[in-house]
């Protein structure tokens, strides 16, 4: 069974005050930054973030979580999301919490 380390986690009413998203054309690498009112949170992905940001802008409450001790390199940082009480899991590549 998998460890996880939290590195952001909000719950309503404390949700994402700030979204942004960015491109970089020559790698399609997708930046998202997420921010609530007292954690910050870098995201880095390919095709699989660009599907969770609906569900980050609505949800009840996110957890964004690294994969420990794993053999792979990429899609260790695991999104969980709950809108309407359904659960939703997305992966990314890369997070930094600055």
């Amino acid at each position: 069974m998998s460890e996880y380390k939290t590195l952001f986690e909000c719950v309503r009413p404390a949700f994402i005050c700030n979204l942004h998203a960015e491109r970089a054309e020559d790698q399609c690498i997708l930046k998202l930054t997420l921010q609530s009112d007292s954690q910050h949170i870098v995201l880095f992905g390919f095709e699989g973030l660009t599907d969770s940001v609906s569900d980050l802008l609505s949800a009840e409450r996110i957890v964004i979580s690294e994969e420990l001790n794993t053999c792979r390199e990429f899609g260790t940082i695991r999104i969980e999301c709950w809108v309407d009480e359904v659960y939703s899991e997305y992966w990314c590549d890369r997070a930094n919490t600055e």
